[in-house]
């Protein structure tokens, strides 16, 4: 070690003063030695360069090195490379008379290979004459501690990747980087291709095999070095193949066990220098880190498995409305730029009802699927075909050599058609009617399907033949002003009311809110839902007047209770009106006009609002909370914010979206996300919210991991704003639990 010697020599050569005296040890007081070695902690002693002269017996049980073989050496022998200047530099604050006593943290080597943190305290020795003769000190084994500082801290952050839907690989490679950091070696991880039973699953260890001599399976792993580095998509003879090059001999295989089905996720390949590992690794940080994956794993299953049924019909696997209504926009957009056609076809099965009505319910599923079978097979791979629900399909015909091909593809789909079925046993030949409606540079989406269905009902006339859209024989096309414009009259007629769901405390009981909920009195649809509306309100831009409307009614309606009760009305808020510079002012005067205290009202806006735009949300969230206004963030959970963004918004309720919330007492991943959503939130002094409320047993879940308030059907549903005040009032001195049928105190 010439360049460390070197450098030691630099430092500590103030202390090398010759010594008169024999320096006593701690060893030489008679009985002393054995109440040192008795101690947990190590006391040591150094000459002045430092070289080990004493050691008790707590050296060998925190490092596994004797004490022979270690009196002699010197003690940056044992520091951790990376530790080694910042220790010198410590010690070179002690002799220039900077500082009495060096205190710091760092690694000390063990004798298999690994690593120990430990606290040390230092000072100097001096003989009579106030000359230097060593060191002494204590050192403290801290590893445990740091062990539980990396857990909690890894466990947070994986926590947090989890909640925000991070992709499946960054959540796991933190955990195998966590392992392999304590490891010393090459952790690799992966999810199994099928479940497996878990009973005859334990940790296993052993021997690498020689190369080539494993078995590669069908698993694919993510492996992580200690220095840091991943390797993706590597096979099980790869990943032995990366042990070996750095050196490692010896693994332990750890399942991955979902704590639901008890069925093998996947598993941890630990790879190592020697047999004890496992020892060395602890045994919670296994379990915790298995534990975390386990959670990732099924997790992102339930989200891909999610993503596919929320985007592909459950009978036939094809992609369904909401896939045809993207893809089918993206093909206008290449036929606008590059001015190539496009076209959009939507087949209707003839006579499918005499289908069901004859073979039964069962036959006719089976007939749809094959319909969606032969015309997948009929199409380009860049052609889309879409089943909308009952017998209907559509057909999205992308970048067209000619109008005229779109015409042909029906032909095509009608012919795969004509072959007979075999369904039940018996024969049965199908038709479909196709209308046709070709892209022109203009419209959109929506517009285009209308116009493949009329050119549909029109193909009915004949059955079993197709119809190309013409306006001029468009016989049931739009007449009114639309959806848009009924909603702009809605707005200015005062069809729109307000109903009003309660959030209670679930410390007392009672009511602490009430959140407006907007309703649309259609005069021939009837009441409609905001899902309803809503995004057409979105995308023409009547979402400021609405809201606007919503807040000067909700605000009028919180003042006529205001002096009887003390319950704040919550307003949501879209992205669209938070950054509208005229809110703020629109509300200081509804509040003012009404006499209404800004803390009898809260707004409320959605994470993913926010995080279209954390700062400009930053900035208009603080202008209004400068004016008495309180915010909740909304639907926690599901917009990807970070912390550090959260712990700048000016909130004071944070809403737990009910997706978390629903399941609470069957899934224990949920259990976890809620309670360090709790956790998060009440470190922030923040109060939460639990949305979707729908079983008494979910309510008392949310009492015992400390959410602060409920909302949900369970409770109290919607009601009219003239129901409220009356319901409000009634629940005024109710006893707290009575009333909704808790028990406070135990768990069904």
């Amino acid at each position: 070690m010439p360049a460390d010697r070197a450098r030691r020599k630099n430092v500590v050569a103030p202390m090398r003063v010759v010594n008169e005296g024999r320096a006593t040890t701690p060893g030489d007081e008679g009985g002393h030695r054995d109440v040192l070695d008795s101690l947990k902690e190590v006391v040591f002693q150094t000459d002045p360069v430092g070289n080990w002269t004493f050691l008790n017996n707590a050296w060998t049980e925190i490092t596994g090195f004797g004490l022979e073989e270690t009196l002699g050496t010197n003690f940056l022998e044992y520091v951790h490379p990376d530790e080694v200047e910042g220790t010198l530099s410590s010690f070179a604050a002690v002799v220039s008379g900077e500082t009495d006593q060096c205190h710091h943290e760092g690694r000390y080597r063990t004798a298999h290979g690994g690593w120990r943190w430990v606290e040390l305290r230092v000072g100097l020795m001096f003989d009579n004459a106030g000359r230097v003769t060593g060191n002494a000190g204590t050192i403290f084994d801290i590893t445990d501690r740091h062990i539980a500082q990396e857990l909690l801290s890894e466990q947070t952050h994986v926590l947090e990747l989890v909640a925000r839907d991070a992709p499946l690989v960054e959540t796991l490679q933190s955990l195998a980087g966590l392992i392999a950091q304590r490891s010393g070696g090459v952790v690799g991880i992966s999810g199994s291709p099928e479940p497996e039973a878990a009973a005859s699953h334990r940790i296993r260890g052993g021997e690498l095999s020689t190369p080539g001599g494993g078995s590669p399976g069908r698993e694919w792993f993510l492996a992580v070095t200690e220095g840091g580095s991943t390797e993706v998509g590597l096979s099980r003879i790869e990943l032995d193949d990366l042990a070996r090059a750095n050196g490692l001999t010896g693994h332990l295989e750890l399942p991955i066990t979902s704590t639901a089905s008890k069925t093998v996720l996947g598993k941890f390949m630990i790879y190592h220098h020697g047999p004890d590992i496992l020892e060395d690794l602890e045994s919670v940080l296994i379990h915790r880190c298995t534990d975390l994956a386990a959670i990732a794993i099924e997790r992102a299953r339930a989200r891909e498995d999610a993503k596919h049924q929320a985007n592909h019909d459950p009978l036939t696997g094809l992609p369904n409305r909401t896939v045809m209504v993207d893809r089918l926009q993206r093909a206008l957009t290449v036929a606008q730029r590059n001015g190539t056609p496009a076209a959009v076809l939507l087949a209707d099965i003839d006579h499918f009802k005499l289908v069901n009505d004859t073979l039964g319910h069962d036959a006719g599923d089976e007939a749809l699927r094959h319909i969606g079978a032969r015309m997948n097979r009929a199409l380009r791979d860049v052609d889309t075909v879409c089943r909308l629900g009952g017998d209907e399909f559509v057909v999205v015909l992308p970048q067209l050599a000619q109008a005229a091909d779109a015409e042909r593809v029906a032909s095509k789909l009608l012919r795969a058609l004509e072959h007979p079925l075999s369904l039940s046993g018996e024969i049965v030949r199908l038709s479909a009617s196709i209308g046709i409606a070709l892209y022109s540079g203009f419209g959109d989406a929506r517009a285009l399907l209308k116009q493949a269905d009329v050119a549909m009902y029109r193909a009915k006339r004949f059955r079993g033949s197709h119809a190309v859209y013409e306006a001029a024989s468009d016989e049931d096309r739009l007449t009114g002003l639309g959806v848009a414009a009924e909603l702009r009259h809605a707005i200015e007629s005062d069809q729109l009311v307000l109903h009003y769901q309660p959030k209670v405390d679930l410390r007392t009981g009672r009511a602490s809110g009430v959140e407006a909920l907007v309703r649309w009195c259609h005069p021939e649809r009837g009441l409609m839902l905001p899902a309803q509306f809503i995004p057409v309100a979105e995308t023409t831009g009547l979402i400021v007047p609405l809201s606007l409307w919503v807040l000067h009614n909700a605000i009028a309606d919180a003042c006529s209770w205001s002096e009887e009760l003390d319950v704040p009305v919550q307003v949501n808020l879209s992205t669209h009106v938070l950054h509208d510079v005229e809110l703020p002012g629109a509300i200081e005067q509804t509040l003012a006009s009404c006499a209404l205290s800004p803390e009898h009202l809260e707004l409320e806006v959605t994470e993913s609002a926010v995080m279209a735009d954390p700062e400009g949300a930053i900035r208009a969230m603080t202008k209004l909370s400068s004016a008495g206004v309180s915010f909740a963030l909304d639907d926690f959970g599901t917009g990807y914010s970070s912390l550090a963004y959260l712990k700048r918004l000016p909130v004071s309720v944070l809403k737990i979206d009910s997706s978390f919330v629903s399941d609470l007492a069957v899934d224990e991943r949920d259990a976890s996300i809620v309670s360090s959503a709790v956790d998060l939130a009440h470190n922030l002094e923040i109060e939460v919210v639990g949305e979707g409320v729908e079983s008494r047993r979910v309510c008392l879940l949310l009492r015992e991991l400390g959410c602060d308030h409920a909302q949900g059907y369970y409770l109290a549903s919607p009601m009219p704003a003239s129901e409220i005040r009356g319901w409000l009032l009634a629940h005024l001195d109710a006893d707290p639990f009575k009333e909704l049928g808790l028990n406070p105190t135990a768990l069904p």
